[in-house]
């Protein structure tokens, strides 16, 4: 979802639930905060990536390569994690836009082998998906992104999206998706 970076907000996403108090006796997280406010003041990608790690720092999800201090989350995917200071510059020098970055605050942590079993007993089905749609922005989407996914990979799972989608009467079903 995209929001207005409010104080509270940024240290959450900069530093975690429990990161940074507002007393900053050497000032050096409140310059970065400061700069972080001021380039993401206007709008921010903001993301519930899952229930665990709800208290720590987001991680900074997109698709700039080169970015500093940012790492390619598998080789090829041409999609990046960090880079947060780069990203903050960027944005302020007016090489990026704010959005062009999605933050997500929690994630779903697996014990050896616990997601391997959830996707045999049928919880999950892995997809391949393309860079685009992978990065594609979630904000005033006609209908979810997850639908958009599901309907895309045809078969069984574009006929559960529809089932779905059938229940919700906030969104409309595709006319041409049958």
């Amino acid at each position: 979802m995209a929001f207005k970076a409010t104080e509270n907000l940024a240290r959450l996403v900069m530093f975690g639930a429990f990161g940074v108090t507002k007393d900053d006796p050497l000032n050096i997280k409140s310059k970065e905060l400061e700069r972080f406010l001021i380039a993401f003041n206007k709008e921010i990608g903001l993301y519930v990536g899952g229930p665990d790690m709800m208290d720590r720092p987001a991680i900074l999800v997109h698709g700039i390569a080169g970015l500093e201090g940012a790492t390619e989350i598998a080789p090829g995917t041409g999609i990046y994690q960090g880079g947060l200071d780069a990203a903050v510059t960027g944005i302020l020098q007016g090489q990026y836009k704010p959005l062009d970055f999605r933050f997500f605050v929690g994630r779903h942590c697996y014990d050896k082998g616990e997601l391997d079993l959830a996707v045999h007993l049928g919880k999950y089905q892995p997809v391949a998906c393309a860079r685009s749609l992978s990065l594609k922005q979630c904000i005033a989407l006609p209908k979810p992104l997850w639908h958009e996914v599901m309907e895309l990979c045809g078969g069984e799972l574009k006929e559960m999206s529809s089932l779905e989608l059938s229940k919700r009467d906030d969104i409309q079903a595709d006319p041409k998706v049958d």
